[in-house]
């Protein structure tokens, strides 16, 4: 049973294409409206237009092909060019594996005056995309692309399993005057659809039952490009699409369930996952070592270190594992996906008396989760959850950048499942509060006697700002030219030197520092300005689109707290000529706050700058438009400078 299921699980981690039959003639003829058509209604400056997209999946078991028994997904697809532009579509690209292994890709160009230009042999050509999931990318470059041209291609897709658990999506970048999948699904087998219709598409179906089994046509007309907002959702949360899901297969007169409910999936992960624990040589004895002799807290860190740290991250995109994976091999490879680093984090746990248990993660960023729909290919992460003190904490050792407890910005807030056999639970991963996401400046600045600025600062980053700058670059020389080169980006008066970073996964924390002084050219001799926001400012606005052209919610990747202190010092015979005025906004999406306190006689000031945002979702017009006060606050705020004069 497991080689079969495993297969299942290894599909879906296949992006869906498809294509027409055999049968059919290689590319159909080109009509007179298909000729005729220079623009697309309500897209008028579209580049190009896919005139049409048309596929077809035939599942293993609903009759020979070729003589095989393997499934297939094959697509084929008309483009037509309709400005200078879109000349940038003259190149398609089609992802495949060692799984889903490419046919029959080919193309041809078809000229305004008929002619027909074929894609030769060397028009195509083959990239690795990733090697450690032989995973590749070939592409397709059509000649003689000219406004007007019609592009047609087709390509197959070819997998011994009869299961894929991605969708078709109907729409694509630019305007689709018609997308449809065909799916041909055998006798025995039950499957479920499953849809997302939306901006306003309309997904129509019929089904009809051969000799063979069932039959499903599912298609959209005159689809509208998916939405590019700035900050916006995922391409997969706003294109409309459509699944089949396999809930069960009957054998004789028995019904055996598969992807059927959440608990029938944790049923089959369950005979998975234990037979990569029977394998569990060594595991109890290192444990032990690794742990050590402290507190039941300094034990699970100490295991928690080791396997983040010690045991190599392999890429992997659903909950499964290698086909021969055990604890032992994780163990001696010293590598592991991260459901293998999950189950052998949990298995070092069992040995020292912690109890835990598996949580499935899936990245907002990839795509929203759907609960309802039982499909394994949601996920792509495994974490660990304890009890501390009565309080969840969720362990994801696959990175490491994150400290314990810490999870990444795409995972907080999300659904996931805690796939227990018979017991399967949905939960809400937790997320971090705003100001546990901080960046903090400090500046520390003397003006001397010739008017030039020097002095040190501190950059202290924490949460999911620390996580993105940890282990950002190899080495810490390279690490200390990486932030001496951003530090002179936003001090561009300034020549930076003494640039040094500390990184702390398990605090969650980076802290850089540096020295500075002000650029010879830069020096006027009697007024200096600077902006007092800076590293972290001056703001300015990112959300330059009108409210009234916005169609989709604004996804931040997190929430967070922005802090600026500048110390500045002055000599005898210089003043104050301009201040920043002080600022205070505060609204449903978060805060700003100025101020500058100086004291007289003192020749000295400090300037304070936060700006928060505690939202990470903005779902409303009206959630738009208060986000674009408070950066607008903040962009004007920003833009005022600090003046010094020689008296």
């Amino acid at each position: 049973m497991k080689p079969a299921i495993r297969v299942l699980l290894l599909i879906g981690l296949m992006r869906l294409a498809a294509a027409p039959s055999q049968a059919e003639d290689l590319f159909p003829p080109i009509t007179d409206e298909e000729r005729a058509i220079t623009s697309v209604p309500g897209a008028p400056n579209a580049p190009a237009v896919v005139l049409f997209k048309r596929g077809e999946l035939v599942m293993e078991g609903y009759g020979l092909l070729g003589g095989g028994h393997a499934s297939h997904l094959r697509v084929r697809a008309r483009v037509k060019i309709l400005t200078e532009e879109g000349k940038g579509s003259g190149e398609i690209a089609v992802s495949h594996s060692d799984l889903a292994r490419l046919k029959n890709f080919t193309g041809r160009t078809v000229l305004p005056d008929g002619r027909i230009v074929p894609v030769p042999p060397d028009a195509r050509f083959v990239r690795k995309s990733s090697l450690s999931k032989k995973t590749f990318v070939t592409a397709l470059a059509f000649p003689a692309i000219t406004v007007g041209a019609i592009l047609d291609y087709q390509y197959e897709l070819a997998f011994d399993s009869p299961f894929l658990l991605e969708p078709w999506y109907f729409p694509e970048e630019v305007p689709v005057l018609h997308s449809e999948i065909v799916f041909k699904t055998p006798k025995g087998w039950e499957m479920q659809v499953w849809k997302r219709a939306l901006l306003g598409v309309k997904i129509q179906e019929e089904r009809q039952t051969t000799a063979r089994g069932g039959v499903l046509r599912a298609w959209a007309d005159d689809l509208l490009p998916v939405p590019d907002d700035p900050y916006g959702p995922p391409y997969s949360d706003l294109a409309s699409q459509i699944l089949l899901l396999p809930r069960a297969r009957t054998v004789g007169k028995t019904r055996v369930p598969l992807l059927d409910t959440w608990d029938h999936v944790s049923q089959i992960f369950d005979l998975i996952y234990s037979a990569v624990r029977r394998g569990d040589g060594g595991v109890a004895q290192q444990a032990q070592q690794i742990a050590g002799s402290g507190s039941p807290a300094e034990k699970t860190e100490s295991l928690y270190r080791f396997v983040r740290d010690e045991i190599e991250t392999a890429p992997a995109e659903a909950p499964d594992v290698a086909a021969d994976s055990t604890l032992q091999t994780i163990l001696s490879k010293r590598r592991g996906n991260p459901a293998e680093k999950a189950l052998l984090l949990q298995a070092l746990f069992k040995t020292v008396g912690i109890d835990s248990r598996l949580v499935w993660a899936g990245d907002r960023n990839r795509s929203t989760i759907d609960p309802q729909l039982p499909n394994p290919s949601w996920f792509d992460r495994v974490l660990v959850l304890i009890l501390r003190d009565g309080k969840a904490v969720y362990l994801d050792p696959s990175d490491r950048a994150l400290g314990f407890g810490q999870l990444q910005a795409g995972y907080e807030g999300t659904p996931a499942l805690i796939p227990k056999p018979g017991q399967a639970v949905g939960i809400v991963l937790p997320e971090a509060p705003f100001d546990q996401n901080g960046r903090r400046a400090e500046i520390d600045l003397t003006l001397d006697a010739k008017g030039a600025l020097s002095g040190r600062g501190q950059l202290v980053l924490t949460g999911h700002h620390a996580w993105e700058k940890i282990r950002w670059q190899h080495g810490e020389e390279k690490t200390a030219k990486a932030w001496k080169d951003w530090l002179s980006g936003q001090f561009r008066d300034f020549r930076i030197s003494d640039a040094s970073a500390i990184e702390s996964p398990d605090q969650r924390k980076v802290t850089v520092t540096w020295s500075m002084a002000q650029r010879q050219e830069e020096v006027l001799g009697d007024e200096v300005s600077l902006m007092p926001s800076l590293p972290l400012g001056p703001m300015v606005q990112p959300l330059t689109q009108p409210v009234s052209e916005r169609r989709t919610a604004v996804m931040f990747d997190c929430t967070d707290r922005n802090e600026v202190e500048l110390h500045l010092r002055w000599p005898a015979g210089w003043r104050i000529n301009l201040l920043p005025s002080a600022a205070s906004v505060q609204n449903g999406i978060g805060a700003l706050a100025t101020d500058v306190v100086s004291k007289e006689g003192e020749n000295s000031l400090v300037y304070r700058r936060r700006f928060d945002i505690n939202r990470r979702v903005l779902d409303s017009r009206q959630d738009y438009e208060t986000a674009q006060l408070l950066f607008a606050a903040a962009a004007k705020s920003d833009a005022q400078a600090l003046v010094l004069v020689r008296e």
